[in-house]
């Protein structure tokens, strides 16, 4: 990498909301909105900050279809991207960067075993081939299960919502006292609906 495109990247990771971001998305893919709530940022920073690193490379978007309501995008790290960066804590302070230990899992188990191994170059590379296959098509699974799951949260804030507002409408008080009792397990984008209506 030239030092041109390492400063730009330093620059970008110099950013703290970008870095938590990058590290959020190295465990699972994220909608805008999960990514605002998770981080406490307003949704129009969290896509700027989603610009700047799509721009650069790091990560990618990808538009998923809903039955119901607006096709929404998610965010994934950048298939096939590897980024190690070893810095000092004057840089950015080691707890950010501090080696974490992977969870050991059995397929971490089973992809190390296979890194490892000692068999033929071919011999390997089809096995690790067939077990990257293999954690694809999990993966594409845990994505179709997590649609379903957001399908099946859609319904049910929208009814509470619509509920609420009916409740809003009829009898003021019964809304606030419902609002003082329920508001704080309400899911923050109902309140916030709730307080523009």
């Amino acid at each position: 990498m030239e030092s041109g495109e390492m400063g730009k990247l330093l620059d970008i990771l110099g950013n703290e909301t970008r870095r938590r971001i990058l590290i959020l998305l190295t465990k699972r893919p994220y909608f805008v909105s999960e990514l605002s709530q998770e981080l406490g940022v307003g949704q129009k920073a969290v896509l700027e900050h989603l610009r700047i690193l799509e721009k650069a490379g790091l990560i990618e978007g990808r538009t998923e279809k809903i039955p119901r309501g607006r096709p929404r995008k998610y965010y994934t790290i950048k298939r096939g991207f590897r980024l190690e960066v070893l810095l000092t804590p004057y840089t950015f302070g080691t707890e950010m960067y501090e080696p974490k230990k992977p969870r050991q899992t059995a397929e971490y188990a089973q992809a190390r075993q296979l890194i490892k191994s000692t068999e033929p170059v071919e011999t390997k590379i089809n096995e690790l081939l067939q077990f990257l296959g293999e954690i694809e098509r999990r993966v594409d699974e845990v994505m179709r299960t997590k649609q379903e799951l957001e399908e099946v949260r859609l319904l049910i804030e929208t009814y509470i919502e619509n509920l609420l507002r009916r409740i809003a409408q009829e009898n003021e008080r019964e809304f606030e006292r419902l609002m003082r009792e329920f508001g704080p397990r309400l899911p923050r984008k109902i309140v916030e609906d709730l307080n523009d209506f």
